[in-house]
């Protein structure tokens, strides 16, 4: 289980209360969660909530990259992350998502080569099976 995360706001971004309880429950999830599953934790906290705060909140930290999409979910969910260079496995069974720095990704040279390609950036997120559910 990953520890609680202190999550922050931009500097530019004003903390209400509404959207401090969405920090909050986002930082207390584990696994992958939804908007949805956030606002909803957050509501007890905050009755005055609108689930469009929870994704502009859930917005404003992906673009800090403190949370990421998840692709492969089947619905729109998402993850807290550390900044940095990182992948996810994410076990299918349970729903837990641990973090790796293991990448399957070419290396920027080999792109260029094959395809003229220039990459910014990528992602990969590995969906499976973790160990305590195998």
């Amino acid at each position: 289980m990953r520890p609680r995360a202190n999550l922050r706001l931009p500097a530019r971004v004003r903390s209400t209360p509404q959207r401090r309880a969405g920090l909050d429950a986002i930082a207390s999830a584990t696994g992958a969660f939804t908007a949805a599953e956030i606002y909803d934790r957050a509501r007890a906290t905050a009755p005055k909530l609108g689930l469009a705060t929870v994704y502009r909140t859930i917005e404003l930290l992906r673009r800090a990259g403190s949370v990421r999409p998840l692709a492969g979910e089947g619905r729109p969910a998402y993850v807290r992350c550390r900044p940095g260079h990182h992948h996810h496995l994410v076990c299918v069974a349970c729903g837990s998502v641990e973090e790796t720095e293991l990448c399957a990704a070419p290396p920027a040279a080999e792109l260029a080569r094959r395809y003229g390609f220039a990459a910014d950036t990528h992602e990969v997120d590995f969906y499976g099976t973790c160990r305590r559910c195998a």
